[in-house]
């Protein structure tokens, strides 16, 4: 077994190389993110290395999908001291003893998280749950009307928004139902992420593939929707 790295684009991808009976070269891209290729010795290494270059889109496309998916299964534990991201903003969390309703209030720096059993990870989680997603119903909202101006021309109709948890996307696109679904994830994000999302969803009713047309037609309404999306994934890495 042997560690390699390649370089595609000014991104170094590390893989591991093994050298086994097998007739062809295999590409793996692992759920952990580990990128594993096998070929049998006769196989120059300079014939594997091309390979890998040539499927280094692949590999970056993979990657980027099992660290979103691992970063949206992240369990937190709801305890006094934990760090909290909300609309891109670090929010220092304190759990309470009810002595009101059991509720959730942003003071400050600080989330105030007033439940009747602190030790209770399932009613804590709801109470989150809950809050996040009565906060998006107008986030989410106040975010198409910002951007869905931009969009009319190209006669696209304004669509109803449902809201829900999703493990591996921040948003989807229905024609047929001329809706899109958010996911309350976004309202860990800043604002400018969440309408980058908004717009790449509004795009889709235009370009359902993510082709060349559908990037220029959101480099059009956006010229800075890279620079969003760069900002969304850090703001991610840096809640889990």
């Amino acid at each position: 077994m042997e560690k390699h790295t390649i370089k595609y684009e000014g991104t170094t991808i590390p893989f591991t190389l093994v050298k086994k009976k097998v007739k062809n070269v295999n590409l793996k891209v692992r759920p952990d993110s580990t990128v594993v290729v096998s070929a049998n010795k006769a196989v120059p290494f300079e014939f594997i290395e091309k390979l890998v270059i040539k499927r280094a889109p692949w590999i970056l496309k993979n990657i980027m999908h099992f660290d979103e998916k691992r970063k949206l299964n992240f369990k937190r534990e709801y305890v006094s001291g934990e760090i909290i991201q909300y609309l891109g903003k670090h929010y220092l969390l304190q759990v309470l003893p009810e002595g009101r309703k059991e509720e959730i209030i942003l003071n400050g720096e600080k989330i105030f998280l007033f439940v009747k059993d602190e030790s209770c990870f399932s009613r804590k989680e709801k109470l989150f749950n809950s809050w996040y997603k009565e906060n998006a119903k107008v986030t989410f909202h106040d975010s198409l009307e910002r951007v869905y101006p931009g969009v009319i021309k190209y006669e696209i109709e304004k669509p109803g928004i449902t809201i829900r948890t999703m493990k591996t996307r921040w948003g989807s696109c229905s024609w047929n139902k001329q809706k899109i679904t958010l996911n309350t994830e976004l309202m860990k994000t800043p604002l400018a992420c969440i309408d980058y999302v908004v717009l790449h969803e509004l795009a889709h009713f235009r370009n359902r593939k993510h082709d060349a047309r559908f990037y220029e037609f959101l480099t059009e309404l956006m010229p800075d929707w890279k620079e969003r999306r760069a900002v969304l994934k850090k703001s991610i890495n840096q809640n889990y």
